[in-house]
């Protein structure tokens, strides 16, 4: 049965046992990051040694991205077109649009095929700039969490789960960088945050989901920061710093995200990449420690 509650920092309406249990959950998995690192303390030094290695002058600017969370990029204008190309012509070949993760409003376009390494989808994930501004940030070399296409389309209710203001909760600080394959305007439910600075005016004991009604009691809905642009788009940000939400589209949207964490977050690593031995020596020490091979 749904408990109400009024205060400020908590669910307006919410299941008093989920509600616990979220919070449990979340502050119970943040004791696991200690021990993920001292076992693998060794990779872990690896990390840091590799991250201190990157030159400035091979990343992004990692101050405007510590200032307010995200940053908009230009990779190489060949890597992004062919990634693009790529990524339609994905859309265009996919016999259906599968559901993806239980949310009615996108599907998951790639498949293990499409994340071989010398495919756009890895190769653009892989950048070499890419991983160097994410080791800055980070502090340590990224491990590649997910590579994803994502296709968004309207739907009819009320905004839903990652339509929905929340921050990612997997490690102490996330990089996920997203593409737009398509023109994006309102219309096609831009990625829309909140600046690092807002989104730390909001109470910490919250929902993992905020709706907007509720959100606004902390952060006027006027300072939204909707990310929208032409095809080509590139977009990083910190999505545990930012509060974020995406995909509220009246027309589709078709994005491609690729997801890097320290490898030592608060949860298990998303997968495990399979690196063919005679691939390993073409790969640079970032680009083998952001598929976890050392």
């Amino acid at each position: 049965m749904a408990e109400s509650v009024s205060q400020g920092e908590v669910p307006v309406s919410v299941s008093l046992k989920s509600y616990v249990r979220d919070q449990v959950r979340r502050n119970a998995e943040r004791f696991s990051r200690p021990l993920r690192i001292a076992r693998g303390y060794g990779e872990y030094q690896e990390r840091r040694r590799a991250a201190n290695a990157v030159s400035p002058s091979a990343s992004y600017d990692v101050n405007a991205l510590q200032a307010e969370g995200y940053l908009r990029i230009e990779p190489p204008s060949a890597l992004v077109s062919e990634l693009v190309a790529a990524s339609r012509q994905k859309l265009a070949d996919v016999p259906s649009l599968p559901q993806s993760r239980n949310k009615a409003f996108f599907s998951q376009l790639l498949d293990a095929s499409d994340l071989a390494l010398d495919r756009p989808f890895m190769r653009f994930a892989l950048d070499e700039k890419l991983l160097g501004t994410t080791a800055h940030y980070l502090g340590v070399a990224p491990f590649l969490e997910s590579v994803e296409l994502l296709y968004s389309k309207p739907i009819e209710g009320q905004p839903a789960q990652s339509q929905q203001w929340h921050r990612d909760r997997t490690d102490r600080r996330i990089i996920k960088v997203f593409v737009y394959a398509v023109d994006v305007t309102p219309r096609q439910g831009p990625l829309s945050l909140l600046s690092r600075s807002d989104s730390a005016r909001v109470p910490e004991l919250l929902f993992h989901y905020v709706p907007d009604q509720q959100m606004s009691r902390y952060v006027e809905p006027g300072r939204t920061i909707a990310l929208t642009g032409p095809a080509g788009t590139t977009i990083m940000t910190d999505t545990q710093a930012c509060y974020h939400l995406g995909s509220r589209c009246q027309e589709p949207r078709l994005a491609y995200i690729a997801y890097y964490s320290s490898g030592f977050g608060y949860r298990p690593r998303e997968r495990s990449w399979k690196v063919p031995q005679d691939a390993r020596s073409g790969l640079s020490p970032l680009q083998r420690l952001a598929l976890g091979s050392l």
